[in-house]
């Protein structure tokens, strides 16, 4: 069975939710004028790719609710890590991204471990 790219990302996103609700015990969402911030980070945010996975990201925001995407752009390893931190700083709650280098993934968990 085909999974189109929206109905993809947008369970993406609602498993990155639910993950997120779950691993912290502490997390409390209750209906309010607050909303859950999700980053939103590629590589190379000029590519049609994911030019299409931002604009479906919005979507599946939009149709959730009270959900707001912050996309960053991280063409590199440096950028990668403050841009979390940036993140973290404004309040997001997790993120999605396409790292520019797989080895990042250490300090990418790392730093989500800080965030949650």
């Amino acid at each position: 069975m085909k999974t189109s790219k929206r109905t993809f990302l947008k369970s993406l996103l609602a498993v990155s939710i639910l993950a997120i609700s779950g691993l912290h015990s502490g997390f409390t969402y209750a209906k309010s004028t607050d909303n859950l911030k999700l980053g939103f980070l590629v590589k190379q945010p000029e590519e049609p790719w994911f030019q299409t996975e931002w604009r479906f990201a919005d979507k599946a925001a939009q149709d959730l609710g009270d959900v707001e995407i912050i996309k960053i752009a991280v063409p590199d390893g440096e950028k990668t890590l403050n841009a979390i931190d940036n993140l973290a700083a404004n309040g997001a709650k997790g993120f999605v991204i396409c790292t520019p280098n797989p080895k990042l993934g250490p300090a990418i968990m790392q730093k989500l471990d800080l965030m949650i």
